[in-house]
């Protein structure tokens, strides 16, 4: 029986031994049930509110690769805090015929009425979570309220105590410099090229970008629009919500009449004069090109997807008429040198031309066609596999309750009995999963897909539309390289063509396909 385990912590403040208790839980009952050592996935200080944790994902993507036949885990909390999230995990185990146990809360997906029990134990993790949040942040409203510091931590202090901030001297100079060169009338974006170009470490221990200086004055984030350089401390602007479709946290202001605001000059680290000069500037500039900030849907059709040869980093629209590497564009030379700009509507109507011709075609659909066969025939159930499997197991069954009977029996008799009873209830489990596998379905939907897709392209009206459109025919990545006096646009080496048919079904199905398209560039 191979057999994998997952642990999770959520949070910096739980012990790296809670993984080590998770998972002593979890050999104890493989060394129980007489199973080989577990392969063991882990993500350490993530939430289970999130699905992108580096682990469960290798998780489930080993299980769709049939890995391993049994996911053992200490409490199904472990796999995810959020019901829907829950659900959907338990889909595709059970699909991939991956037989679910809770070790110490007793959920075992082999056993009949699995579904109602694993989906009460998930609406549970989901509800204290949020009973978690909500106690979370009463406390840290109660700090706030006496002054103390419930926020993260700007650029610019450090934590002498809990709950507390001081200045740190060494970046705070740093911050007088920013502001000083922008009140002398210096832009965010040379600021940052000079910063890079000393090698002065941002506060992710990075590269300084343009928007991490000018910031965002709505959020009170960013080195020239964070209240608390001029001394005046403000909590509670903002929480994060979950979106119901998406799964992705949005920031969602919260009314004035919430905010919890002190004023702390010994945290000042720029002058009140200092402070408004700035402000008056960044006022008149709002909304300009050259000062607005970050955030919104772009409304450009490649930013983004277009990627720079020399730093990997997206191209976006550096004016109405041409893309740049942006890297290049907000950080300066010291982070990319790559000055290339080609201009936006040549790219575009190139890239989109060559996509119709070689890719939405009924010849490119016969390829894709015939990739999702052979994909459906490999991974079609083998019934009669499987049922030799139960047989086998049954026999096993029989031979030990036959020695039994005989009175002969071992420490571990009961034990081997358990395991191959269960054995035969993982293969049945096995074998419903298999008579309810219908491909003839799936080549339909991915023909449905196929066409959505041509259609979504076929005319931009929908940029946002027609952006995931791309992004799901031809992966996330389309490098822009030099070429002689023009420049090519070709697929990443790592992209390839996706069709998603249905909830359980999605794979790349043919060769890297590479694009070409001459650009004419201007060097920026």
């Amino acid at each position: 029986m191979r057999t994998a385990a997952y642990a999770r912590y959520s949070s910096d403040m739980q012990r790296e031994a809670s993984l080590d208790d998770q998972l002593r839980n979890i050999r104890a009952r493989c060394a129980r049930e007489g199973w080989q050592e577990p392969t063991v996935y882990s993500d350490a200080a993530i939430s289970g509110a999130r699905n992108d944790r580096p682990g469960y994902r290798m998780l489930l993507e080993d299980a769709n690769r049939r890995a391993f036949d049994v996911l053992l885990v200490d409490d199904l909390s472990r796999l995810s805090r959020d019901k829907d999230d829950t659900g959907k995990a338990i889909k595709r185990l059970t699909f991939a015929g991956v037989r679910i146990i809770g070790v110490s809360d007793g959920t075992d997906t082999a056993r009949e009425g699995h579904e109602l029990e694993t989906g009460i134990r998930a609406v549970i993790g989901e509800h204290y979570l949020r009973d978690l949040s909500k106690k979370t942040h009463r406390g840290l409203t109660g700090r706030a309220l006496a002054g103390a510091s419930a926020g993260g931590l700007p650029f610019g202090y450090r934590v002498p105590d809990v709950g507390q901030r001081a200045i740190d001297e060494a970046q705070a100079a740093i911050v007088r410099r920013i502001y000083a060169d922008y009140v002398a009338g210096e832009s965010p974006r040379d600021i940052a090229a000079a910063l890079n170009q000393e090698g002065i470490k941002a506060p992710r221990g990075s590269s300084w970008s343009a928007s991490a200086i000018y910031g965002d004055s709505k959020r009170d984030i960013g080195i020239l629009a964070n209240p608390i350089y001029a001394g005046r401390q403000i909590w509670n602007r903002s929480q994060w919500i979950k979106h119901p479709d998406t799964g992705r946290r949005i920031r969602k202001e919260r009314p004035q009449s919430e905010w919890i605001v002190h004023e702390r000059p010994e945290l000042a680290i720029v002058d009140a004069e200092t402070w408004q000069r700035a402000t008056s500037r960044r006022n008149r500039f709002a909304g300009s090109a050259r000062g607005k900030g970050q955030g919104g849907n772009t409304t450009y059709l490649l930013s983004g997807i277009l990627r720079c040869h020399e730093c990997g980093g997206p191209y976006v629209s550096v004016n109405k008429y041409q893309y740049g590497c942006g890297r290049h564009k907000d950080r300066g030379e010291a982070v990319c040198s790559n000055r290339m700009r080609v201009a936006r509507a040549a790219v575009e109507t190139g890239l989109l031309g060559t996509i119709r011709k070689n890719l939405l075609t009924d010849a490119a659909w016969r390829i894709a066609e015939r990739a999702i066969a052979a994909e459906l025939k490999q991974r079609t159930p083998d019934l009669a596999h499987i049922k030799a499997k139960i047989a086998a197991a049954e026999r096993i069954v029989d031979n030990i309750m036959s020695a039994i009977r005989a009175g002969i029996t071992t420490p571990r008799t009961r034990a081997e009995l358990i395991a191959a009873e269960r054995d035969v209830e993982t293969a049945q489990a096995e074998l419903e999963a298999a008579r309810a596998f219908q491909p003839a379905q799936l080549l339909p939907r991915a023909r449905e897909q196929w066409t959505r897709i041509a259609s979504d392209l076929e005319t931009i009206r929908d940029v946002p539309k027609a952006r995931e459109a791309l992004r799901e025919l031809v992966g996330e990545r389309i490098i822009l390289r030099p070429d002689g006096d023009g420049a090519v646009a070709e697929l990443d080496a790592e992209s390839k063509m996706n069709v998603v048919a249905g909830a359980c079904f999605g794979r790349y199905l043919t060769k890297p396909c590479l694009i070409r398209i001459p650009l004419k560039r201007r060097a920026g």
